[in-house]
């Protein structure tokens, strides 16, 4: 019971803090579900997609809508789907080794970190709304990358996708934003599909299907936090936030670094 209390806290918490900027929080959940929660192997990814399959639909309605944007959205679904189910594949074979694992999220941690960091010092740039449109074959390139390490890790397409199409493809963040959740929505939805069978089929190490009750407990308070998100960026300011969270991401990637040179 106590580590059901304990996933819906922090769920909610991570999801209140990083909806207002953007970025997943699922990636925030793998220290407290491998050290505090009992989750083990590639069910840790497993189980963070969860969270994202929940919280991701009301954050994804409550994205700016941009018009004519259909196709970049189908393409990146579409794209996320094989992506995600290579990810899960790579998660139970070769990353299933605790030290390649490490390095993997250490690889998308320490970035992302110091992209939260860099923006929280120079502030947001605001661009214009008729930013280019991102040609397909780049578009499902991208999605094809992030999908399938979103897919590995277990913290869906989006917190890559993000960045790459605000400081490379010059989007704003509203045009970002439906295309990065989109990403994280698709990615999560058939990763759980994929490691449910590869779990059931005994592909790969065990185990690999998500632990659900953590999961499901996470996904609840996420989609509480998503609906505090917006009233918690007015009150501490979208700085302060992304400040916040690039630190947390940073440590966190310190962290496993030092497990991995002890």
């Amino acid at each position: 019971m106590m580590d059901v209390a304990l996933a819906l806290v922090a769920g909610f918490l991570v999801a209140a803090l990083g909806t207002p900027v953007g970025v997943s929080g699922a990636v925030f959940l793998l220290p407290l579900q491998a050290g505090v929660l009992g989750v083990s192997g590639p069910a840790v990814s497993a189980t963070n997609l969860v969270y994202n399959a929940m919280s991701t639909p009301l954050a994804l309605l409550r994205a700016p809508r941009t018009a004519g944007r259909a196709g970049e959205l189908l393409v990146v679904a579409g794209v996320c789907v094989p992506a995600a189910v290579l990810g899960a594949y790579g998660r139970v074979t070769l990353f299933a080794d605790p030290a390649r694992f490490r390095l993997l999220v250490i690889a998308v941690l320490a970035p992302l970190g110091v992209q939260l960091l860099v923006r929280a010092v120079r502030g947001a740039r605001v661009r214009d709304g008729a930013a280019p449109r991102v040609r397909t074959a780049p578009l499902a390139a991208l999605a094809l990358v992030t999908g399938a390490v979103g897919g590995t890790i277990g913290i869906g397409g989006g917190s890559m996708l993000a960045p790459v199409l605000v400081a490379v493809a010059g989007q704003s963040v509203a045009r970002a934003a439906p295309l990065a959740l989109t990403s994280t929505l698709s990615t999560s939805l058939s990763g759980l599909v994929a490691y449910s069978l590869f779990d059931a089929f005994h592909i790969g190490t065990p185990p690999a299907a998500p632990v659900w009750h953590v999961g499901i407990a996470t996904g609840l308070g996420g989609v509480a936090g998503a609906l505090l998100g917006a009233a918690v960026a007015r009150r501490a300011g979208e700085k302060a936030l992304t400040l916040l969270l690039g630190t947390t991401a940073t440590a966190t990637a310190a962290g496993y670094a030092l497990q991995l040179a002890g």
